[in-house]
């Protein structure tokens, strides 16, 4: 029988599949973004929250993708499966130097790193005018072949079609998570010496998921291009990466699903406080400094706050696995969706 969690996924993901279809007009376009931007949130959450390191680098992966996407439209290359390709290459070569921090800094050091990183990122536009359209961005070339055929602002297809890759994507970073490699991922961020002397190969296991959490990031660079047919220089930026740490720290930063709920929640607050008027930034800055303040870990972070509660309550307990307890791991935080 599945476990709970992947259950659980399952029915979210036919809810979304049949509902917003349902209703129609903005809610399918703008659930389509906000399931992009999860994926950059999740790329955040997957590091930061399991990994436990301070990534303000994964914007880039998703910038650099969307512009891979851009440019060799613009040199006749629309096949999708070669646009696909090509993002994820980048990606992955942006993940390099993230995997190269990684094993020669850790905390503030780490942190700095990956933050000059994507000020230098941002700054490439601006130095490559012909190439990348400088300020002004740069059209995705070719139609509707890029996409597949897929038309984002028509019909209901494209929305099925991110919907889809975003949903493969969360099961397979549950699968990675639940499996002994997760594991040990979540013991090395815990505590990076107790691993080591355990046997763990930190460097290798923290290359592995920085190159992973990056190709997630690059997934949603790659439809970002292929939604809004169009990308500009903020996508490079840090503070792209920063509202995926945001996003991320909302919704649950230990789990799968609290990414992808931060960055929905988080967006069409934005979306809702901007069409009512001109300090949208303050009510939300506002917001965020109550979700920090009043659970720090996060919306799912709550659920299972209340959990220990009513668990303690009863004198019950909490059950862990046997393979966490090896690593010093909490089962609630092994299995986490």
């Amino acid at each position: 029988m599945p476990p709970m969690p992947l259950l659980l996924g399952f029915a979210l993901v036919v809810i979304l599949a049949v509902v917003p279809p349902l209703i129609g007009g903005y809610l399918v376009r703008g659930l389509t973004s906000y399931l992009i931007f999860g994926l950059l949130a999740l790329a955040v959450g997957l590091i930061t929250g399991y990994g436990r390191l301070f990534n303000l680098g994964v914007g880039a992966n998703f910038g650099v993708s969307a512009y891979t996407v851009a440019i060799l439209t613009h040199h006749s290359v629309q096949n999708p499966l070669a646009l696909v390709a090509a993002a994820l290459l980048a990606g992955f070569l942006v993940s390099l130097l993230f995997s190269f921090y990684a094993l020669v800094a850790s905390g503030v050091e780490y942190l700095m790193l990956t933050f000059l990183s994507t000020a230098a990122f941002a700054a490439v536009p601006l130095t490559a005018l012909d190439l990348t359209g400088g300020d002004n961005g740069l059209n995705v070339l070719g139609g509707l072949q890029p996409s597949f055929g897929l038309n984002p602002l028509v019909g209901n297809n494209f929305y099925w079609f991110v919907l889809g890759v975003v949903a493969a994507l969360a099961a397979l970073s549950w699968y990675v998570l639940a499996s002994q490699t997760g594991k040990a991922i979540q013991a090395i961020g815990r505590n990076p010496g107790r691993a080591a002397a355990m046997g763990y190969s930190v460097p290798r296991y923290r290359i592995a998921l920085t190159i992973y959490a990056s190709l997630i990031a690059s997934f949603g660079g790659w439809l970002y291009a292929l939604q809004t047919n169009f990308v500009f220089i903020d996508l490079l930026g840090v503070a792209n990466s920063t509202n995926g740490l945001v996003y991320a720290l909302i919704g649950g930063v230990d789990t799968i699903l609290g990414p992808l709920l931060g960055a929905a929640m988080l967006r069409a607050l934005t979306d809702q406080l901007s069409r009512a008027g001109t300090q949208s930034s303050l009510f939300i800055g506002i917001v965020l400094m109550l979700v920090v303040y009043l659970i720090p870990e996060g919306v799912l972070g709550l659920r299972h706050r209340l959990v220990k509660r009513r668990v303690a309550a009863r004198g019950e307990e909490v059950a862990e696995a046997p393979e966490a307890v090896a690593a010093g791991l909490k089962a609630e935080n092994v299995e986490a969706l």
